[in-house]
């Protein structure tokens, strides 16, 4: 291990050296100019990377386990976590920052399956839409266990009784702006369900409807092909 380590720092794959020659690795432990050599960050190190030399703390990073310790343990602030200047720094950019970071995911959609009481088929056309053949995932788009980490939901068969406060419930828990995306006929208007007495009303009566995909069932082509539409990428 010594012999590959040393390679990485003198010869040409030094750059592939996590630590020491990435100036963007996590937790490298730097030492200020203002350390006086006193030795209190040595005395807390359970590892022993910390060493005084030459009136100064040296970092084996070899060794160190990135624990923090020595950094608490300096009452003069001399040293610190290279990964802290960073984030200070990202905090300081603000909204620029922000504005490259959803340029960046704009196109991505993150939604939530609710099941307001269909046939199942549907849902059936809603999984395969994530198989190997279509790969839902390649264009950006992913299902979330939970509604609060959704960008929207997609209802599947008519709203029935039982479901309707959990649909509710679904769709507030989600952040703003939170869309609604109506998969087939029965969560378009009832389907063939719509007289039935279990069935509520249509869906558009009870939230917002941003997009409907007609069908009994509408194949995953046709999903896919309304959720490109909805990201405006068609």
């Amino acid at each position: 291990m010594k012999f590959i380590y040393d390679r990485m720092m003198n010869g040409k794959d030094a750059a592939k050296d996590p630590l020491c020659a990435n100036v963007y690795s996590y937790g490298k432990i730097e030492v200020k100019d203002s350390c006086t050599g006193c030795g209190e960050c040595s005395s807390e190190c359970i590892v022993g990377a910390v060493q005084v030399e030459n009136g100064k703390a040296a970092i084996d990073h070899r060794s160190c386990i990135y624990c923090g310790r020595c950094i608490e343990a300096c009452g003069q602030g001399a040293l610190s976590d290279s990964h802290e200047f960073r984030l200070a720094e990202l905090e300081l950019a603000g909204d620029e920052l922000r504005r490259k970071i959803y340029k960046r995911f704009s196109r991505s959609l993150v939604l939530r399956s609710v099941d307001t009481g269909s046939c199942n088929a549907c849902m059936l056309e809603l999984s395969a839409m994530s198989n190997n053949y279509y790969s839902l995932s390649r264009y950006g788009i992913e299902f979330a266990a939970s509604p609060r980490h959704a960008d929207g939901i997609v209802v599947t068969g008519p709203v029935t009784i039982n479901m309707k406060e959990a649909l509710i419930k679904s769709y507030e828990a989600m952040a703003e702006p939170r869309i609604v995306i109506a998969a087939g006929a029965c969560a378009h208007d009832g389907g063939i369900f719509k007289d039935s007495y279990g069935v509520v009303s249509r869906l558009e009566e009870i939230m917002p409807v941003d997009l409907t995909v007609p069908g009994c069932p509408p194949s995953p082509q046709a999903l896919i092909y309304g959720l490109l539409k909805l990201l405006d990428r068609v």
